[in-house]
């Protein structure tokens, strides 16, 4: 039976939940010992340049939760972001071009070590991700693998 017209995930995505911590090691056990599960993956991201950022993947209640380490200190009574990124399999040139036809808004703030494209997707060794603006500025992260 196919789906009702409409009903289809129109990103053709999953949505994984990104947390940045302090101590990756200290979060990995922290996580292991209350939810009582082991990470599912443990590995790192590489830029093209091939530094390395040691991170860990958990799976909680069927969502993917990443743990990766903090990029900078935050700042005093500053709140901790969660990080929404959605895995799609499309080229992000492709969603990008859909995404602005809608009118999408696209943070394009350079990223160290992650050139842009001139489409905007940031590319590193192992994925290529861009960033979508929602009405309130909330930071919506779009990722392929490779």
């Amino acid at each position: 039976m196919s789906a009702p017209a409409g009903t289809a995930d129109p990103l053709d995505s999953k949505l994984d939940v990104n947390l940045r911590v302090a101590d990756l090691e200290a979060s990995i056990a922290w996580y292991s010992k209350v939810f009582g599960c082991e990470p599912i993956y443990r590995g790192v991201d590489r830029t093209l340049e091939g530094a390395a950022t040691s991170l860990a993947c958990f799976r909680l209640g069927g969502v993917k939760i990443w743990l990766m380490p903090q990029r900078a200190a935050p700042a005093p009574g500053a709140a901790q972001r969660v990080g929404l990124a959605f895995m799609t399999r499309q080229p992000l040139k492709d969603l990008r071009a859909v995404l602005a036809a809608r009118g999408a808004t696209f943070d394009d703030t350079p990223i160290a070590d992650f050139p842009a494209e001139p489409d905007g997707a940031h590319q590193g060794k192992d994925a290529e991700f861009m960033y979508v603006l929602d009405p309130d500025g909330h930071k919506l992260e779009f990722c392929r693998t490779f």
